[in-house]
């Protein structure tokens, strides 16, 4: 049901109750149990379904378990309705019996407002985290938008590490961030919300196929569904191990390539290809893909003569028998 038009909360005991019983509060469980008893989970939330959903869902498990729970709600200013879904938030996290921290941005207009919003929103989350002595922050993100930024990430021409996807653990900015309903569908947490009759709040946004995310979530997505039922689920465990492929892959890349080299040119003609690019990744973050790729090519050809390929701010030299990092201008 959605939020904008019903905004009765229903009885708690028995939403906590029904929450619990659920196969996502397994999954949140287990992604939380490690924290220590008596600490705070932070959930982030912006009162749409998904962390509607989380949050009932991490309540259900706290009443079971020794953890606090307290709500992050981050306001970006950008649309006229977002005051609303924080009040939206409060109004739930009183409901839930439990504290809300709200922080409004002020995001100065101009190029890329997606990114440096969610660089803002991610920095005050982690600053309330710090606040409030939460070592962990609960997000909301499942398979399907896992499947949508694999998707993005693919065709931008990404390499392994950014191709797998989200991580379901990573840290951020000094605190852990966890995404415990990764590998669950966005249907399963909107049904829960829908038999415990708890409302949410619709961001139209979402809806807005002018924007790639938009476009594979309402036009690619369901092709892929009709193809194969599941398939958000089944592509996000994929991305899963596909991370852990490409861990392996920058740590090979470490023992090869550290510092500026010289490294020998042999050596580095028996590592895979995507752990070169990987390694020239690490090196020079600001390298572009079209680089890296001419870069490694030149480092496994069999042309011995001596060539400079651009990397970013640097360059990298090949020679016979060694490669090393210069600056551009050397």
């Amino acid at each position: 049901m959605s939020g904008v038009a019903v905004l009765a909360f229903p009885e708690l005991r028995q939403c906590l109750r029904t929450a619990s019983r659920s196969p996502l509060a397994r999954c949140v469980h287990k992604s939380i149990e490690a924290c220590p008893a008596g600490s705070v989970v932070l959930v982030a939330a912006s009162g749409g379904a998904d962390s509607t959903g989380l949050a009932l869902l991490m309540c259900a498990v706290a009443s079971r378990g020794p953890w606090q729970v307290q709500l992050v709600t981050v306001d970006h200013g950008l649309r006229t309705e977002s005051a609303k879904d924080a009040d939206f938030v409060q109004r739930m996290g009183d409901w839930l019996g439990v504290p809300v921290h709200r922080r409004t941005l002020a995001l100065q207009s101009g190029a890329a407002m997606a990114a440096r919003a969610r660089t803002a929103r991610h920095q005050a989350i982690a600053d309330v985290a710090k606040d409030c002595g939460a070592p962990v922050v609960l997000m909301a993100h499942h398979a399907q938008d896992q499947l949508e930024t694999v998707l993005m990430r693919l065709v931008r021409g990404a390499g392994a590490k950014a191709a797998a996807g989200m991580p379901a653990r990573r840290r951020m900015r000094g605190v852990q961030l966890l995404r415990p309903l990764l590998e669950r569908s966005r249907e399963e947490i909107r049904a829960l919300l829908q038999r415990t009759e708890v409302p949410w709040r619709e961001d139209p946004s979402n809806d807005d196929r002018s924007k790639p995310r938009g476009r594979i979530r309402h036009e690619v997505l369901p092709v892929l569904e009709s193809m194969r039922s599941g398939a958000a689920v089944r592509a996000s465990r994929s991305a899963r191990r596909l991370q852990g492929a490409a861990k392996a892959l920058r740590a090979q890349a470490k023992r090869h390539m550290t510092g500026e080299g010289p490294w020998s040119r042999a050596q580095l003609r028996g590592v895979p290809s995507e752990a070169l690019a990987l390694a020239l990744h690490r090196l020079v973050r600001a390298a572009s893909e079209a680089h890296v790729e001419r870069a490694v090519e030149a480092i496994r050809s069999a042309n011995v003569r001596p060539r400079r390929c651009v990397l970013g701010s640097r360059q990298l030299r090949v020679e016979a028998k060694w490669v090393r990092l210069e600056d551009a201008q050397a």
